[in-house]
């Protein structure tokens, strides 16, 4: 089978990235499907994760400028070179199935005629935008900026209207798209599996993602903060980068933590940090999945997490192998994390039945829905 993907860029550390590293790799690598990933913009320096020799790249070159808010609405050239570059590398390779990861190529990938059936991977929640908008904080132009991006949110529906067919990553974000049979949900795959397990030794709380709002660090720093005279003997650290670094060290300043909470750069060998971790908190306010609580899940380490509108709800079983929590509640949040760090046996037994658990997202099964949904896929295309 010939397949293809096409993503905006593949040098960023993002989950978008690490997922299709994952799924590209076993694609070419065990299943010998012929792969290539299409990449809009230039060829980065270095690829974060590892992808297979066998992989096939295309870089197309496109450079995206800054536009108005108003110009999205009209094509302009570099749209237009955009759309025939992609066009053209289809068109060489003449795959049989094309999958965008929802990027700019989403409005015109459905037109172009190249033979290959479109699917659209959605991998945040349908009301990701709608949800950005309501956490605008402190911002003057906050109604016009929800109302653009209600609009925006509105685009991404109807451009979901001219694809037959779309992949999401939960149940319950099928049934915020309408739950037809055009949306077929295919969790992602854990992105390593290891023999390993976290002895939960160390007196240390990870977390990782994006420096920006939506994903509640502000939260977790104050939950930590709230409890850490108790256990003084404990440090948080939060790998990732984003715009609001700065505002996040300033809290974490104010609060006199600068030797126990510790934002550090992201990194790509993900297995060693959650290894010696002995507690993992996803604080995120929405969430298309949550792939790194499948991460920590599988080295043996408990999670916590938001119970936002998508995702941690469909990988931790609550009080089982972790905790989830009413969104933003800072004391309930802290809580939690107290038994946790208050008693060694309790998270063992609870990072014990955590790598039982996520199993259900190995690899092999995951992979295989995939396998199956691309078979029935040419089937009904024959």
């Amino acid at each position: 089978m010939k397949i293809a993907y096409s993503i905006k860029n593949l040098g960023n550390s993002g989950g978008i990235e690490r997922v299709l590293s994952s799924k590209a790799n076993y694609f070419a690598d065990q299943l010998e499907y012929e792969v290539h990933i299409i990449v809009s913009e230039k060829k980065p320096h270095s690829l974060f994760y590892p992808f297979s020799g066998k992989i096939r790249f295309h870089y197309l070159d496109i450079i995206f400028p800054k536009r108005k808010p108003w110009e999205i609405l009209f094509p302009n050239e570099e749209d237009k070179i955009y759309e025939e570059k992609l066009s053209r590398v289809l068109n060489k390779i003449h795959p049989e199935i094309t999958i965008s990861t929802f990027g700019p190529d989403a409005s015109f990938l459905y037109k172009l005629k190249d033979g290959s059936i479109k699917i659209l991977e959605f991998h945040f929640t349908k009301n990701y935008l709608k949800h950005l908008g309501e956490s605008l904080q402190n911002d003057k132009f906050r109604w016009i900026r929800k109302y653009w991006l209600d609009f925006l949110q509105r685009r991404e529906t109807y451009l979901s209207g001219k694809y037959d067919h779309i992949v999401v990553l939960t149940e319950k974000d099928k049934q915020l798209w309408g739950g037809n049979d055009k949306f077929t949900v295919i969790p992602n795959p854990l992105s390593f599996q290891t023999e390993k397990t976290a002895l939960l030794e160390n007196q240390l709380i990870v977390s990782m993602g994006r420096l920006v709002y939506p994903k509640g660090f502000s939260y977790l720093i104050d939950a930590f903060a709230s409890i850490q005279k108790k256990y003084p003997d404990w440090q948080l650290h939060i790998y990732g980068d984003g715009s609001e670094k700065d505002i996040l060290q300033n809290q974490i300043n104010q609060l006199a933590l600068q030797d126990k909470i510790l934002l550090k750069k992201p990194d790509a060998d993900v297995e060693s940090i959650l290894l010696d971790a002995s507690l993992f908190v996803l604080p995120s306010l929405y969430d298309g999945f949550g792939l790194v609580l499948t991460e920590a899940m599988a080295c043996g380490v408990p999670c916590i997490a938001f119970d936002c509108e998508c995702g941690p709800s469909e990988i931790i079983s609550d009080n089982e192998d972790g905790f989830l929590v009413e969104l933003k509640n800072v004391p309930l949040l802290a809580g939690k994390m107290e038994l946790l760090m208050m008693d060694k046996r309790y998270r063992k037994e609870m990072g014990k039945r955590a790598k039982d658990n996520v199993l259900k997202f190995d690899t092999e099964k995951i992979m295989k829905l995939w396998q199956t949904y691309f078979e029935k896929l040419l089937v009904h295309n024959t």
